[in-house]
This record gives structure tokens, C-alpha cells and sequence, in this order.
């Protein structure tokens, strides 16, 4: 083969390299967007819940992503008490909220577990009659409003400049608080308030404070998470401040509906690497592209965040810690649907107003 030809084949092979090598990396944006094999295991997940019917807030239990009726934990233990006795026999203690119930501990946990499972092969036994009205045990999805999974915990933290970027990375995780007013849940709504104009979403996994946490090791820190969900870490753009630093983030991220957090606990059993979960953003129905996408490129993994936290603070149960945004952020107005996704942990669906 003469010279010329060896040097246009070879560049050929380049060219074609780099081609595929721009689709793997398009086709890696779309993980979280699109189904794949591994996500139809999701419909198996249990899933712990916060709802609220007729206007009281109630601990609830499902699996999926949100096709699957919420069952009303303490009306399918009255049930089962007054039909089934024998499968609650010597029942753990089961708090009527989440945070407590996370106070209580795994074994308490479980029993919840044990409680869905009894109750949904009953029903699916053809021996259960729903009792309804104001003991209604299995709720349709579309029936009830999903809260912030805990809606009242001692904090809820951030973490700035977490996913890899070019330039050295840092020495020290960055954090910040965001206010636990902040907190809304799944399809509540994001209000601009008519202070902000432009803002930007952020889907950031987030993971949960299982017991009381102070100088905890790396190598024992998973004792210390409960689960994970998603946090949507709202930051307003252009929102009229004082111009001193330690106004920043405590402000511009604090609004009122500016933390969405759900729509489930997922508990950590059912996520064995949380470090390597896709995710997304869709706006409008459309996707949105971001690089980095994976929980795989988080500079500081929760190992190391919670021994970093824990020295400065003692975590308490139910604290809720975002791990970070990939970039880039997603913009966000007044009438947009903005919909987080991460694989595992299902999809946390908000739309922004700006009432004033």
C-alpha cells in the first residue's frame, strides 16, 4: 500500500473513532432520560412515603415509580389487627412520621417493610375487602399529595462544586444551608414569588441521616445513612441582595418552595451504589443536557461528606444532604414543568409560578 493511502486510512480509522466516540458520549446524556433493561427492576422498589389525605399528613408505603396505590401504614396495621392478627404479633413500635420512624431505628424500618408486604399479597389474594372512608388502607397515587418525604428535619444541607470540572480539585468539600421552609414535595409548586425572573434548577442526589452522627469515620459512614432521595436545590439568579458574602447561598437558595424533595425515601438496601446513579433533567417534556451526569463523578463521595460534616456538626436522623449539581444547571421561569430524574430513586416533578 503506497504512503498517501496508509496516511488517508489511518485517518479514516481517527475520524471513525471519533464519531463513535461523540455518540457513546451522546448516548451516556440519555441514560437517565430513556429506558433501559436495568430500570424496569425499578418497579420492584419499595418506597417509603410522607402523603397527605384529607388534609392530614400520614406515613405511607409503595414500590415503583409511582404506578403502584400508596398504602396507609397504620390503617393496614389496624386492618390486619382486627382480620389477620397473627401477622402483626409482637410488632415493633412504628412511629406515625417519618423522621420519628427513622429515630426508631432499622428495626422499626423493617417492620414497615413486613407490614406493605403482608398486606399487598392479601390483597392480591383476593382476601382483603378495603375498609374505606377514614380508614382507606390502599390509596390510588393520583388520590393523595406527596409530601417532602421528611418534612421536618433538623437540617438540610448542600454541597457546592461537587462533580469533577476542569482545574484542580478542591481540598475541602464546600456546604451550605439551605432553610428547612424551603422543603416542598413532589407536583407542589416552585413560586418565584415575583422576586425572581431567572433561576435554575438542580438535581442532586441526596442522602438521609439514619442516627445521630458526630466525628464518624469514612470507613463506618454508611452506619450512618437511612436512604436517598432527590432534592431539586432551586437558586435564584437575579434576586435583589445585600452585596456582603456571607449573604450568598443562605438567601438565594432559602426561598420558600426552593428545596423540591422526594417524591420517595428509598432505603439504602434497595441502592447498593449510590455512587453510580444517572441523572436527568427534563423541562417542558424536553431533555435536558447535562455532562457529568453520574453520580460516579462526585469529587467527595458520602464517605468523606459525612466525615467532613460530622466534625464540624452533630447529623441528626432525617437530615437531608444534596451531594451536589453536574453542570451545567438547568434554567428555570414561570410556567415551566421541571421534572429531576435519577435512576433508583424515580422522578421528582415540579411546575414554577411566580406569584407575588
Amino acid at each position: 500500500m503506497m504512503k498517501q493511502e496508509v496516511r488517508i486510512d489511518r485517518e479514516k480509522k481517527q475520524s471513525g473513532r471519533k464519531t463513535l466516540g461523540k455518540l457513546l458520549f451522546l448516548a451516556s446524556l440519555l441514560i437517565p432520560l430513556w429506558p433501559t433493561p436495568g430500570l424496569a427492576q425499578e418497579s420492584q422498589i419499595f418506597r417509603l412515603v410522607t402523603f397527605s389525605s384529607a388534609g392530614d399528613s400520614r406515613l405511607g408505603a409503595t414500590q415503583g415509580e409511582g404506578q403502584a396505590d400508596i398504602v396507609d401504614v397504620h390503617h393496614a396495621i389496624q386492618y390486619l389487627m382486627r382480620e389477620q392478627p397473627g401477622a402483626v404479633r409482637d410488632l415493633p413500635y412504628i412511629p406515625a412520621d417519618m423522621k420519628t420512624l427513622i429515630e426508631a431505628g432499622s428495626e422499626s424500618i423493617r417492620a414497615v417493610r413486613n407490614v406493605y408486604q403482608t398486606i399487598t399479597r392479601l390483597k392480591a389474594s383476593a382476601g382483603f375487602t378495603e375498609p374505606g372512608g377514614a380508614e382507606r388502607v390502599f390509596h390510588p397515587p393520583t388520590s393523595v399529595r406527596l409530601l417532602c418525604p421528611i418534612p421536618n428535619p433538623s437540617k438540610v444541607i448542600g454541597m457546592a462544586g461537587n462533580y469533577a470540572r476542569e482545574g484542580d480539585p478542591p481540598e475541602y468539600p464546600s456546604a451550605f444551608l439551605k432553610s428547612v421552609s424551603a422543603l416542598v414535595g413532589h407536583e407542589e409548586v416552585i413560586d418565584l414569588a415575583g422576586l425572581v425572573t431567572v433561576g435554575v434548577h438542580e438535581p442532586e442526589l441526596a442522602f438521609v441521616i439514619g442516627k445521630r452522627a458526630r466525628n464518624v469515620p469514612e470507613a463506618q459512614a454508611f452506619d450512618y445513612v437511612v436512604g436517598y432521595t432527590i432534592v431539586n436545590d432551586v437558586t435564584a439568579r437575579d434576586l435583589p441582595q445585600g452585596n456582603h458574602p456571607a449573604q450568598g447561598s443562605a438567601i438565594s437558595k432559602s426561598l420558600d418552595t426552593f428545596a423540591p424533595c422526594g417524591p420517595y425515601l428509598t432505603l439504602k438496601e434497595d441502592v447498593p451504589d449510590p455512587h453510580n446513579l444517572a441523572i436527568g433533567a427534563r423541562i417542558n417534556g424536553q431533555a435536558w443536557e447535562i455532562p457529568n451526569a453520574n453520580t460516579r463523578h462526585l469529587i467527595f463521595k458520602i464517605p468523606q461528606i459525612i466525615a467532613y460534616l460530622s466534625q464540624r456538626m452533630t447529623l441528626m436522623p432525617g437530615d437531608i444532604i444534596a451531594t451536589g449539581v453536574p453542570a451545567p444547571v438547568v434554567p428555570l421561569r414561570a410556567g415551566d414543568t421541571a421534572e429531576m430524574i435519577i435512576e433508583k430513586l424515580g422522578t421528582l416533578r415540579n411546575r414554577v409560578v411566580a406569584k407575588q
